[in-house]
């Protein structure tokens, strides 16, 4: 089955026993890796357990589907959950899970499936979204402006500083969107404060602007607005001052995603000078003219692919080995074009 939004907390929470196989995948991969994680150590705190957890590889599973079925119905030395891990393993996984769901073995083990971005089409999607009580599917998605202020309040909550919604709007704003790197900020963030302390926007542009905001901005309005020439100059200068290409990408990413959101309420009957005054955060006056032209420029649809082909791109710089500048500036350039 695969599990609603408004059903996902209650399971993460408190997860149905008789649930075997869980799938985790969606464009934030951070979000992927920190449910799969807290998923994990709710069947053994300790992760590194190697009588209780298990790795294996897609690879392994492809060319040994029976070696799938016995690590899930081997018990553990000592006693205790089993825990069966696969990262990524790709789609050729999908007849050896459908086969393990067919013939579920008489354990407790759970296959944990960090399964990256899967597509509609994918085969391993269709085996755990399927009607089976054995599995689940849980997405993982880029959150909107009001679940990603949500997230944010909720995380500096737990950490014990006060807020108001300026620095939540200016936070939502600034901090990248997979959620790990977001949480990352936020912690550095809150330690900069003080627990018990209250924050302020001063202290979100101390601790988490970086000093090449204004031309990542000049540099992402440039991409939409299709003025290639001048995007090459600005990465260069970037570059120079040795701003990451995930910065880079990142920048990119909410720019598109407040196109995508603004370019919604214009399909609703606003038009383009409204729907960028509902921006939230505000845009600034400078570029408000330039994000009305460039909501005529970008419909929805390709809003979409452009954040698929940025979120594909930051997946890949991070790759050991990977030209990471040129990559970067191969994909702005390409939608700048």
């Amino acid at each position: 089955m695969k599990l609603p939004t408004a059903k996902i907390t209650a399971f993460l929470t408190k997860p149905d026993p008789a649930v075997r196989v869980i799938l985790v995948y969606g464009p934030d991969a951070g979000l992927v890796r920190e449910r799969v994680v807290h998923l994990a150590k709710l069947v053994v705190a300790d992760l590194n357990d190697p009588f209780r957890v298990s790795s294996m590889a897609g690879s392994s599973i492809t060319d040994d589907p029976a070696r799938l079925y016995d690590e899930m119905a081997a018990q553990a030395l000592g006693g205790g959950r089993r825990l069966i891990r696969t990262q990524n393993p790709g789609e050729s996984v999908a007849g050896a899970v459908g086969k393990l769901l067919a013939d579920m073995p008489n354990s407790d083990s759970l296959l944990l499936i960090e399964g990256g971005d899967l597509d509609k089409r994918s085969k391993l999607r269709a085996v755990c979204e399927g009607e089976t009580p054995f599995a689940c599917a849980i997405p993982c998605y880029v959150e909107d402006t009001v679940a990603r202020q949500r997230t944010i309040t909720e995380i500096l909550n737990s950490e014990g500083i006060r807020t108001t919604r300026e620095v939540i709007v200016a936070l939502g704003d600034i901090l990248p969107p997979d959620r790990m790197a977001m949480r990352s900020e936020l912690e550095k963030f809150a330690l900069y404060v003080g627990k018990g302390k209250a924050a302020t926007v001063d202290d979100v542009h101390a601790t988490v602007q970086d000093a090449g905001a204004a031309e990542l901005d000049d540099l992402v309005f440039a991409v939409g607005a299709g003025e290639a020439h001048r995007a090459a100059q600005l990465i260069d200068r970037l570059y120079a001052e040795q701003t990451s290409p995930v910065a880079i990408l990142r920048a990119a990413q909410r720019h598109f995603m407040r196109l995508q959101w603004a370019r919604a309420q214009m399909d609703n009957g606003l038009n383009a000078t409204d729907a960028v005054k509902r921006l939230q955060p505000p845009v600034f006056w400078k570029f408000e003219s330039a994000m009305a032209g460039q909501l005529r420029r970008w419909p929805r649809a390709r809003a979409e692919q452009a954040l698929r082909r940025l979120y594909d791109a930051e997946a890949a710089v991070k790759k050991t080995g990977t030209p990471d500048t040129a990559l970067c500036a191969q994909v702005l350039l390409g939608l700048a074009a």
